[in-house]
């Protein structure tokens, strides 16, 4: 349940044409699968479920529910006692550099996806890297690099 609702999320935030009910669904289910894997999910599964959140509440403007769920996402894969991915350290980085942007915090939104792409330099998967990458470059105000 907990995928199929991530994924659902992914499709709701791709439709051109959502509206304001379809925002509240992508909010929803993002919450929902965050939900799903607490108590069975690892670090990776509950990072990624916090990263999601944050994404979603970025995408719609909640600016402190989104910098709430990043730091979370990011203490997680900071503080693990399992070895996670360096591409989802990287993630939770843009995710907080996202989150920053949204509330209007420039030098944390530059100095969070500083640190993104130095973390990003460590990821040996293309297609990993480039996912975190494009990510990247759709954060409000952000400077390409």
């Amino acid at each position: 349940m907990a995928v199929r609702l991530f994924n659902r999320t992914w499709e709701l935030l791709e439709d051109a044409d959502r509206d304001d009910a379809g925002d509240r669904e992508a909010l929803m289910t993002a919450m929902a699968s965050r939900l799903h894997w607490a108590g069975i999910g690892t670090d990776e599964n509950l990072a990624a479920g916090d990263w999601l959140v944050a994404h979603v509440a970025s995408r719609l403007g909640h600016a402190g529910l989104a910098l709430d769920f990043a730091a979370a996402a990011h203490e997680r894969v900071s503080t693990s006692s399992e070895e996670l991915p360096t591409w989802l350290v990287a993630s939770t980085l843009e995710g907080l550099a996202r989150a920053h942007a949204v509330a209007g915090h420039d030098e944390e939104r530059d100095a969070f996806a500083a640190d993104a792409r130095s973390v990003l330099e460590a990821v040996d998967d293309d297609e990993d890297r480039e996912i975190v990458e494009s990510q990247l470059a759709t954060i409000p105000g952000l400077a390409p690099n």
